[in-house]
């Protein structure tokens, strides 16, 4: 709720700042992190549901490519109802969504949620995938290649993180090579 008084550039710091906190905490109680090692799962445990396991790499990959589609089409279709519109509008221009009686803070509170419930599915379906989760995943290189991504693609265009990031990945393989 505090860091959604401020916008853009102070906004970004103190997300970074917060997400630093969890990073090193991640290192300092390896009891609930697990440290360095991180913490690991194994997928194939339980009984299956209608024959999927989810031992199967494949199976796994159906499972993240259906949330993925679901979830973007989720995100699309919020742009397009009211809250989407306001959201917008706060990005755009804040003191006329306050003019008009708006809490730009309730509205970037709401966003933040949305965004920690899609970062959050993504964060679960990353950990069934690589059956590990370690402190890399909170850690500063891995949120600034995702600000990469929405730099290069465009954050006011819908696709353009997307784009952004399909664009990181090429170059990187195609640099590696």
């Amino acid at each position: 709720w505090v860091t959604t008084k401020k916008s853009g550039t102070t906004f970004a710091m103190i997300t970074m700042g917060v997400g630093e906190l969890v990073w090193s905490m991640s290192l300092m109680i390896p009891e609930f992190f697990g440290g360095e090692g991180g913490v690991s799962g194994n997928r194939v445990i339980g009984k299956g549901v209608m024959g999927i396991t989810f031992g199967p790499q494949i199976q796994v990959y159906y499972l993240i490519a259906v949330y993925c589609f679901i979830c973007t089409g989720l995100m699309y279709a919020l742009t397009r109802t009211p809250l989407g519109r306001m959201l917008n509008a706060v990005r755009d221009n804040p003191e006329r969504v306050e003019f008009i009686g708006y809490s730009t803070q309730n509205v970037r509170y709401l966003a933040f949620m949305l965004s920690g419930l899609f970062s959050g599915i993504a964060g679960g379906l990353g950990a069934l995938n690589f059956e590990i989760v370690t402190a890399e995943v909170v850690g500063a290189a891995r949120s600034g290649a995702y600000l990469l991504f929405v730099f290069l693609g465009g954050a006011t265009f819908f696709f353009g993180p997307i784009l952004g990031a399909v664009l990181m990945v090429i170059a990187l393989v195609l640099l590696s090579e």
